[in-house]
């Protein structure tokens, strides 16, 4: 046997009790376990998800906030241009509303989730660093025994044993020595075990802090976004409150200059008269225009469809449809309301003629062509006699044949103190259902709505009977 031969026992005989007395005491003290490494990885690759998915429902909100803008900017666009009726921007405003508050909500439910996780990372970490400073003492201790017995027993194969190249490896040699106590062996083998998870503890921790930063730099500049989202409702919301204040006082300065009118003998005979006097100048002008500068192009007999030029429905006012017809404030034919002429043809107790359809909708609703045909006549009436408190009448004059004319009158652009406005221009060709105009409050009336009329042959005529589902009425 050669001298040194006996080195493994006599190192084992310095490492076995050093060794054991650590294991105990880090054992009375709460070892640390491969599966307490375990659950802490574990719970960090969690966390990680957890940040992931609140991300991603960061990244949704971001999206829905992006088309949000553009809600808010489409619902801004129409206060300011009045393409829209108040009725449907109010509903809008409040939609938008009702969507703000609720991503706001989100998002600070996101931050409060995310704040949640960090500390939880935090909690984490500060187990970690117990777990590391056990790890580092069964390191130091490892370390001090092996050079201990390095300086008792100079032996080649110590020598060899530490100029590996990592105390991983060293620690890796170690295990495989027979000479060494099994629970020594075990312990050796546990710190290159335990070092390893606490680097991939140490890694997604760094991985998780990471996320956690992005998720609260994408949150800050969202936040800030929503912010400016919100301040765009609350100018909204004070445009369209003032647009319908001023509406409402328009409306109400109207109708008490009608009232004092129907009020008064006097300027009630006036007002009738200039009425019948206006419809005559209308079955005048008609028929110049049609035979005179429009009759050649237009056919004898109108067979194209027709449509009402506003839809009334629950959700609001919309383009319309066939099958459908919107609400009717004031009918065609005899009357009970002494503001309009009276007519031999009707009965006692309703003497009066109204020419037309009063379709009552918001200012800024849009008008439709209730038939295929040429414009032959869009802007104000420069013959129309006004009242007090009135502004001139504003209407669209369509032509479908060379005896078949449609008059859209009181159009505005939904401001009803503001300038009408057109969507068409005289000589344009116009297809049922077409875009002309919007509801306004021009002319002598008391309120924003559409009044729709027909000549036929220079007459006028019920033009329910053309419309679906319309009815006229019996006298």
């Amino acid at each position: 046997m050669r001298p040194n031969s006996g080195w493994r026992e006599r190192l084992a005989a310095l490492l076995v009790a050093p060794l054991l007395v650590v294991g105990l005491g880090l054992a009375a003290a709460g070892p640390v376990r491969a599966d307490q490494l375990d659950d802490a990885l574990n719970q960090q690759k969690e966390l990680a998800a957890q940040l992931a998915a609140q991300q991603k429902a960061l990244d949704a909100l971001i999206a829905q906030q992006q088309s949000l803008s553009s809600q808010l900017a489409a619902t801004s666009a129409a206060l300011e241009k009045n393409t829209s009726s108040l009725a449907n921007i109010t509903a809008e405003v409040t939609r938008l509303g009702k969507v703000v508050d609720k991503a706001k909500a989100e998002l600070a439910k996101m931050q409060a989730a995310v704040n949640a996780l960090d500390r939880e990372i935090s909690r984490l970490v500060k187990e970690q660093e117990q777990k590391a400073q056990e790890l580092d003492a069964r390191r130091s201790i490892l370390s001090a025994r092996l050079r201990e017995a390095y300086i008792a027993d100079r032996t080649p194969p110590l020598w060899t044993l530490l100029s590996g190249q990592s105390f991983t490896d060293i620690l890796l040699d170690i295990a495989g020595f027979t000479a060494l106590g099994q629970r020594d062996v075990q312990l050796a083998d546990g710190i290159s075990r335990d070092a390893a998870r606490l680097a991939a503890i140490e890694d997604q921790v760094r991985a998780n802090r990471a996320e956690a930063d992005r998720f609260r730099k994408s949150a800050a500049k969202q936040k800030a976004a929503l912010d400016a989202q919100y301040g765009a409702l609350q100018a909204a919301r004070k445009r369209l409150a003032d647009t319908v204040a001023k509406q409402k006082a328009q409306i109400a300065a109207q109708k008490k200059a009608m009232d004092n009118v129907v009020n008064s003998k006097a300027q009630l005979a006036a007002a009738v008269a200039a009425l019948k006097a206006e419809e005559a100048q209308v079955k005048s002008i008609v028929d110049q225009l049609l035979k005179d500068k429009y009759g050649s192009g237009l056919p004898g007999l109108y067979e194209g469809g027709w449509t009402w030029p506003i839809l009334r429905t629950a959700g609001g006012f919309v383009k319309p449809a066939n099958g459908y017809r919107p609400y009717v404030s004031q009918k065609f034919g005899c009357v009970s309301w002494k503001i309009y002429p009276r007519n031999s043809s009707c009965p006692s107790s309703i003497p009066y003629y109204h020419n037309g359809l009063d379709i009552s909708a918001p200012p800024g609703t849009p008008i439709y062509a209730a038939a295929a045909g040429q414009v032959i006549v869009a802007g104000t009436c420069n013959y129309c006699k006004v009242w007090k408190g009135m502004r001139p009448l504003a209407w669209v004059w369509i032509a479908h044949s060379k005896s078949l004319v449609s008059i859209y009158a009181h159009i505005g652009d939904g401001k009803v103190a503001s300038q009408p406005k057109w969507r068409v221009s005289v000589g344009d060709y116009v297809a049922a259902g077409q875009l002309i105009a919007f509801v306004g409050s021009t002319g002598n009336v008391t309120g924003p709505h559409l009044h729709l009329s027909l000549l036929s042959n220079g007459k006028y005529s019920c033009i329910q009977k053309y419309l679906p589902g319309g009815v006229c009425p019996a006298h």
